[in-house]
């Protein structure tokens, strides 16, 4: 089974493996993005998104630990290379058996993993989907196989909502933290927003956050708008805001009047330095009295 996105769209590819009961791996591709989902008995068990050449992934399963704080940059390198030397072990698998982080944890990331790629895949407005059947045997730490219709309820959510929650923040890269001398009360939360809130000690980038959390960026940018709606968090652009183009041009319009100015300042400096040695050379009694020899010698 496979075409393009145009004429058969991505909730109706998941609902008819979903109906059909099948295994194996779904491909959904876009330019240099790529995805594979993959189902047992027609539910969601993995999700494995391609990482481009020269460009870091944020859901790849390592990266999220990475940025949770779970693992160092230096460990996530070596898992790598050992999944590499391992026979294609998964990192979820390689990190449970070294101990590095529990398997209850790792089955929590794997769900936020597979409703990450999801959610990226719906943003899709063209490419390609093949699938391909094989059997598919869920990893006895990757918790209960995830129902289609039940995470595309959610894909469907993330459409409508939240481009609605993202345009209440600072567009590009911008910061997070608490409002200092706010009380609160914890259990007045939302379970998001408790997440969120203990999450804000960590870190105060959004996306650190949002993985410390163990939620998506769709989640916690619709609990970070709650406590903002309810003035506890403080929110600011991280970007250096540009002048804009008539400063701009007035600022070097200016440098170019001072660097004038210093060059003219070098030049009369020469020029007065060149004056006193013609002046000492050639206009100083013991010269005049030089050239009167050298005039009445020829």
């Amino acid at each position: 089974m496979q075409g393009a996105i145009a004429d058969f769209s991505i909730p109706d590819i998941f609902q008819l493996i979903s109906s059909q009961g099948k295994s194996g791996v779904l491909k959904i591709s876009c330019e240099d993005r790529s995805t594979d989902f993959f189902f047992s008995d027609g539910r969601i068990v993995d999700a494995q998104p391609c990482q481009p050449p020269g460009r870091e992934v944020r859901s790849l399963l390592g990266v999220m630990f990475r940025d949770a704080g779970y693992i160092t940059d230096g460990e996530l390198k070596r898992v790598l290379e050992a999944r590499g030397k391992g026979g294609g072990k998964k990192i979820g698998e390689i990190l449970v058996d070294r101990g590095m982080v529990p398997k209850e944890v790792v089955s929590r990331y794997l769900l936020l993993q597979i409703k990450e790629c999801l959610f990226d895949v719906l943003t899709y407005k063209e490419g390609r989907y093949k699938f391909e059947a094989f059997a598919v045997r869920p990893v006895p730490w990757a918790g209960e196989p995830i129902r289609p219709d039940v995470l595309m309820m959610e894909g469907m959510q993330f459409l409508d909502e939240y481009p609605i929650y993202r345009q209440k923040f600072p567009a590009g890269d911008y910061r997070i933290r608490r409002r200092k001398g706010e009380r609160v009360d914890p259990y007045s939360f939302s379970e998001l927003e408790r997440l969120i809130w203990k999450a804000l000690e960590f870190s105060d980038e959004p996306e650190r956050v949002f993985r410390k959390a163990c939620l998506t960026g769709f989640e916690g940018v619709k609990a970070l708008f709650a406590l903002k709606e309810r003035g506890l968090i403080e929110v600011e652009s991280a970007a250096v805001p540009e002048a804009d183009d008539a400063h701009r041009i007035r600022e070097e319009i200016l440098l170019r009047k001072r660097l004038a100015w210093v060059k003219a300042a070098l030049w009369a400096g020469a020029a007065a330095v060149l004056l006193l040695w013609v002046r000492k050379m050639f206009l100083s009694p013991a010269a005049s009295e030089m050239f009167t020899g050298w005039a009445g010698f020829f």
